[in-house]
């Protein structure tokens, strides 16, 4: 399924559209609220909404992040130490073999051990036993030299109690057994689920505002229903009090008529109640105040008698953000599983750099910046672990599994979703067509009751009965319009229609 990208120019003149709606024409008793307008509300004021665009931008730049890892990495480090005493190389004295010329090799410019063999060069360079005329040797083994030059110990004393070191390095990924490009894979993906989750928070808000609006409707109208009841009785109680004035009718007639009128009154109470508690839903969903809440109800009379075209095609669940994220969720625990592979090659990385030392190291360790340039390869190889890369590499796999178990329940749980939403919605339908014929029935069955009452041809009763009939078939009517009205939102939900309405 295609990411539901909100087009810029779109969302500017939703909110255009808005504004002139709550400005130019302020809300009140008369500009009513439609549906469309409470959508809107709840989308641009919504708080879990913002939260879900947040998360969006955070995975965005994630993403981005990730995508640095191709490039070198830059860095520079500085330190500085101090030591409590002077650095002396030498513990004691050193004493260093006078040796000739001709010893030293011209080739490498180090002590040739073989130029002694010559004997008037060992003469001259070396002890001899005057009783063997053997060279003379240590207890170490050494031949004895007849001349030493003395290296004195407090003489390579460094007074150098603070060193200062500084360096830039570079170090530039060459392979990592593709660790850098999963990393952006799951990135990619991670940002991919953030859009589709703030698309879900989206359609349950519209959902929210729908189920809250109708809700709100349906009050509404059975307060308007109480109303007209309560004026029924009202003019039955005067008549009635007029025809006992006349003597037509007993006492007890009257009395029942005033009961009736009673329950009437309470009915109203508690449908006034039940619209102000209706209205301060939808006031929280849309961000309004409840005083400025008044929902038209247009469309409450004009039922869809036909089938929406959704109803017959068939539907894939991909439509759904849901299996899209278990998609992306699957995509991820592959890659995942891919860098586990991966922890069984080696790392390899170029690296250079330059430093600089205080004292000069380069320099007879002389208080001075000295420095010195680098370049090498890093190269790291996992040998032995223990068995940790194999386990987790197990791990992942079993969890790749479990991700594609949970997409393939979720589109059956969705497959089914939308057959038995289909079957609601049918039987709304129709259940919104027959309370509409028991409703015009049980008026005319008033009407009528109300006439033989008048010439009569029938008992109180029958009319009190017939008014309570019609009261309650129309109730029942405004049940069956809004239950149509939710049962059809469910079905947009789980076909994914939802979704046009988001924007």
């Amino acid at each position: 399924m295609k990411m539901r990208i909100m087009n810029p120019d779109k969302q500017q003149f939703t909110c255009l559209l808005t504004l002139i709606t709550l400005f130019v024409f302020p809300l009140s008793a008369q500009q009513k609220l439609t549906l469309d307008v409470c959508r809107t509300l709840a989308l641009e004021q919504n708080r879990e909404i913002r939260i879900a665009q947040n998360e969006t931008q955070a995975a965005t730049h994630a993403r981005k992040s990730a995508q640095t890892q191709y490039l070198p990495k830059v860095s520079f480090g500085g330190a500085w130490l101090r030591t409590g005493k002077a650095i002396q190389p030498l513990e004691n004295d050193l004493f260093l073999p006078v040796v000739p010329f001709n010893t030293i090799d011209p080739a490498t410019g180090r002590f040739n051990p073989e130029a002694l063999k010559d004997p008037e060069t060992a003469v001259n360079t070396l002890v001899f036993n005057p009783e063997t005329g053997a060279p003379m040797v240590d207890q170490a083994g050494n031949p004895i030299f007849r001349n030493y030059a003395m290296l004195p110990a407090d003489k390579l004393v460094f007074d150098h109690k603070n060193s200062y070191y500084a360096r830039f390095t570079v170090t530039q990924p060459i392979f990592t057994g593709f660790k850098i490009t999963e990393a952006n894979h799951i990135a990619r993906r991670a940002e991919n689920i953030a859009k589709e989750k703030e698309v879900l928070t989206r359609a349950e808000v519209v959902a929210k505002t729908d189920e809250a609006f109708w809700r709100v409707v349906s009050l509404q109208e059975k307060l308007k229903l109480a109303n007209a009841y309560e004026a029924l009785l009202d003019r039955l109680v005067t008549d009635l009090e007029n025809m006992y004035a006349e003597g037509i009718i007993t006492r007890n007639d009257v009395l029942k008529a005033q009961v009736k009128q009673n329950e009437a009154k309470l009915k109203t109470l508690q449908a006034e109640n039940g619209c102000a508690l209706s209205k301060m839903a939808l006031a929280q969903i849309i961000g309004m105040e409840e005083s400025e809440i008044e929902v038209d109800p247009d469309n409450m009379e004009k039922p869809p008698l036909s089938m929406p075209a959704s109803f017959y095609q068939e539907i894939s669940p991909d439509n759904r953000a849901e299996i899209t994220m278990l998609k992306e969720k699957a995509a991820i625990m592959e890659s995942k599983r891919n860098i586990e592979r991966s922890k069984f090659m080696p790392d390899v990385a170029l690296t250079g750099g330059y430093g600089w030392m205080n004292p000069n190291p380069y320099n007879g360790l002389r208080s001075e910046f000295g420095g010195n340039w680098s370049v090498g390869v890093m190269v790291s190889i996992p040998i032995f672990t223990w068995g940790e890369r194999r386990h987790d590499l197990h791990a992942a796999k079993l969890k790749m599994e479990n991700v594609q178990l949970e997409l393939n329940e979720a589109r059956e749980m969705i497959d089914l979703q939308i057959r038995q939403n289909r079957y609601r919605y049918s039987e709304a339908l129709k259940k919104a067509e027959m309370t509409g014929l028991s409703r015009k029935q049980a008026e005319e069955n008033m009407r009528v009751a109300k006439e033989n009452l008048m010439e009569g041809r029938s008992r109180l009763t029958e009319l009190l009965e017939a008014q309570l009939q019609w009261e309650n078939a129309s109730s029942e009517h405004i049940d069956a319009l809004v239950e149509m009205r939710t049962t059809l939102l469910e079905l947009d939900k789980s076909t994914g229609e939802i979704y046009n309405h988001l924007y």
